[in-house]
């Protein structure tokens, strides 16, 4: 029986890629090198900035560069982050229904933790999170099992009670590693086949319908 729902930010709540490609290409310019489309900005997230870094720039550029592009584009994305920022049709209305049905809710993310709630509480007011996890000092990111110690500490339930749902790989990789139901939200920013391909369990087609699938798991 599912009684908690814990979210991925990026592309499963929140369609944040406009903000992200945006610090991304001005830290990029800002260093004089080559920006990217949106598009290709959904393939760089998921593992982290660094990673999504380290992908954006030229193959061959420096650790120095990086750090610079990587320091630049997290005073940019901290003050600018929810500009453009927009809702995925349907979200506000599964969190309420999930709420409102008993399950306890969460968000993990590996975005810097302090960006990550300042978004969550800006786009989600009303919807009361049991927490708003993301990345911290000394603290494993996405798809490392350990990610989970701080969301089995805060819910006091077993892996196998909590459903984690996400749009890319490294979130089915995550929950599959640690237990939790692993569910797919294709509407984000990776394909149908890759979420399946990583052993999705659940695949919804919308919002509404990830609401249903888990109100059925929840009522055993």
């Amino acid at each position: 029986m599912i009684k908690a729902a814990v979210f991925d930010l990026d592309g499963t709540l929140l369609d944040t890629i406009p903000d992200i490609a945006g610090a991304l290409n001005r830290a990029l310019a800002a260093q004089g090198l080559p920006t990217h489309t949106v598009e290709a900005c959904k393939t760089f997230i998921g593992g982290g900035i660094r990673e999504a870094v380290r992908k954006a720039v030229p193959a061959g550029t420096s650790d120095e560069m990086q750090e610079k592009v990587l320091a630049c584009y997290k005073d940019d994305y901290r003050a600018r982050c929810t500009e453009g920022t927009s809702y995925y049709p349907g979200v506000r209305e599964m969190l309420s229904e999930l709420s409102a049905a008993g399950l306890l809710l969460g968000v993990l993310s590996n975005k810097t933790e302090a960006t990550a709630q300042k978004i969550v509480h800006s786009y989600f007011p009303d919807v009361k999170f049991a927490f708003v996890f993301g990345r911290a000092e000394g603290r494993p990111l996405k798809p490392d099992p350990g990610a989970a110690a701080p969301v089995l500490e805060t819910l006091g339930l077993p892996p196998e009670e909590i459903a984690y749902a996400g749009d890319s790989g490294t979130d089915i990789t995550f929950a599959l590693g640690v237990g939790m139901l692993p569910i797919g939200a294709p509407w984000g920013y990776r394909s149908r086949r890759e979420l399946a391909d990583r052993g999705a369990q659940l695949l919804p087609e919308s919002p509404a319908e990830l609401a249903a699938q888990l109100l059925a798991r929840a009522q055993g």
